[in-house]
């Protein structure tokens, strides 16, 4: 035991110390993770890891590895032990499978509820010609992320399956207007179609974004699919009728973009007032732009790549998409 009077003096730097970090994706979509426990943290997590990363245990590598808790009574004793035998896994792999594990049974134990109105869970978005091929490409998540389409369809075999349809533009289909609030089904359009913040030059995953009235219900705007877009709580602060708020609207039909959600900045960020259109959450849009800057091409009426990202920013409308910005 610590000698008594210095315990307390060590309890606030180990709190100042202890985090954990989670980072960007790379090139092969692995996330490094670093950061310090502090003691509590450890001795709950080190009776986890004993279960569910012990060898043979959860391994995604062998078809026959028991999966889940390795003291659970119904597990056969010989076919773990013959698993174990198999496992030619690392003590850290070991502990990345049953955090993975441990993450795909809290998921479906629902005890985590809701958030922003849908059941916590993984919320995956891909194309028809992706989901068809089944094999190549990325699908998206709710949160920003990237995901497989194979590793995204092996998540989904035993999740809840949810069909999205779309209309020829590409907007999800009319769902009608029964209250102020959107409904799960409607969200879940909406994170299909939008993919995160509308805001012109804002970055913020589908998860960090509340339901928007592109017009506001107050002044007879309409809970249908068509009228709503994904804004970060940030960007929608920004959304008023002073002088220097910004207003939304949909596309108009002869728009290069019929339907998505048009901003339209104040006077003193663009005095044109020139709606814009976010394409952060689009990346094809972007690739497209740039082969047409290099051809020297740009299509008429295509005016939503100039996007000068935040409003605090001065700055004024410019060719090219806009990578600024953020939630």
């Amino acid at each position: 035991m610590p000698e008594s009077g210095r315990e307390p003096r060590r309890r606030p730097r180990r709190k100042r110390r202890r985090g954990i970090s989670i980072g960007r994706q790379d090139t092969e979509l692995m996330s490094r993770i670093s950061g310090e426990l502090d003691p509590v943290a450890r001795a709950m997590l080190d009776p986890i890891l004993a279960k569910w990363a012990r060898p043979g245990m959860n391994n995604p590598d062998d078809p026959a590895s028991p999966a889940g808790d390795g003291e659970d009574p119904s597990i056969d004793r010989d076919l773990l032990a013959a698993a174990a035998v198999r496992d030619t896994r690392t003590a850290a792999q070991r502990n990345h499978d049953a955090f993975s594990t441990v993450f795909r049974a809290l998921l479906e134990s629902g005890v985590l509820g809701r958030h922003r109105g849908l059941p916590a869970t993984v919320i995956v978005t891909m194309t028809l010609e992706q989901l068809e091929q089944a094999v190549g490409g990325l699908a998206t998540t709710a949160t920003g992320g990237l995901l497989p389409i194979a590793d995204a369809l092996a998540l989904a075999e035993e999740a809840h399956p949810v069909l999205a349809l779309f209309d020829h533009a590409g907007r999800p289909l009319h769902l009608g207007r029964r209250r102020r609030l959107a409904n799960a089904d409607q969200r879940l359009a909406l994170i299909a179609a939008d993919g995160g913040c509308t805001r012109p030059g804002c970055s913020s995953p589908a998860s960090l974004c509340a339901v928007h009235h592109v017009t506001d219900w107050h002044k007879g705007g309409h809970t249908d699919i068509e009228g709503l877009a994904l804004v970060c709580d940030a960007c929608h602060a920004q959304v008023n009728d002073g002088p220097a708020g910004w207003a939304t609207r949909s596309a108009p039909h002869h728009s290069a973009y019929a339907g998505r959600t048009e901003w339209i900045p104040p006077p003193h960020i663009d005095p044109t007032r020139r709606p814009r259109i976010n394409h952060r959450h689009h990346p094809g849009e972007l690739i497209e732009d740039a082969r047409r800057q290099l051809t020297h091409s740009p299509p008429a009426g295509a005016v939503g790549l100039a996007a000068p990202g935040w409003a605090g920013r001065a700055a004024g409308p410019r060719r090219g998409a806009d990578w600024g910005g953020g939630g």
